[in-house]
């Protein structure tokens, strides 16, 4: 649940007029766990904290559950999509890798039986693809 600001406050995001000027919440919280990762001590005071901050929700989501269905209800189907979603999104990445898997296959059955011949042509190939887009950056 999102609070929505009463005052005239405006966002950075709003500020900055376009969404890619300013960096999200996501890039700094993901920045913030790299940097507490590195001191072991700050880390598991963090993990503590973050142990606790859920206890204290789930337990929270229990008394409201138990006092309406309807809420019960609604927590059951939002999960369920975004169960669907991550399911979706695993199965494009395992078909993704197979077919990949598959065109690598070809590609060695139809390279030379030769070893050397086999460098030759890998080392063509790298060059012709790989060497013009290093040169580029």
């Amino acid at each position: 649940m999102v609070k929505a600001t009463t005052r005239g406050a405006t966002s950075k995001a709003a500020k900055a007029g376009s969404k890619g000027a300013t960096k999200g919440t996501k890039d700094n919280s993901k920045r913030y766990r790299e940097k507490i990762k590195k001191d072991p001590i700050k880390y598991q005071e963090y993990r503590a904290r973050e142990t606790e901050r859920s206890r204290m929700y789930r337990s929270k989501l229990k008394e409201v559950v138990k006092k309406n269905t309807k809420v019960l209800k609604t927590k059951r189907e939002t999960d369920r999509l975004r169960q669907q979603r991550y399911r979706e999104k695993k199965k494009e990445e395992l078909a993704n890798q197979r077919s990949l898997e598959e065109m690598l296959k070809k590609l060695e059955k139809s390279l030379p039986a030769k070893m050397s011949r086999k460098i030759e042509v890998i080392k063509l190939l790298y060059s012709k693809y790989v060497e013009p887009e290093v040169k580029e950056s």
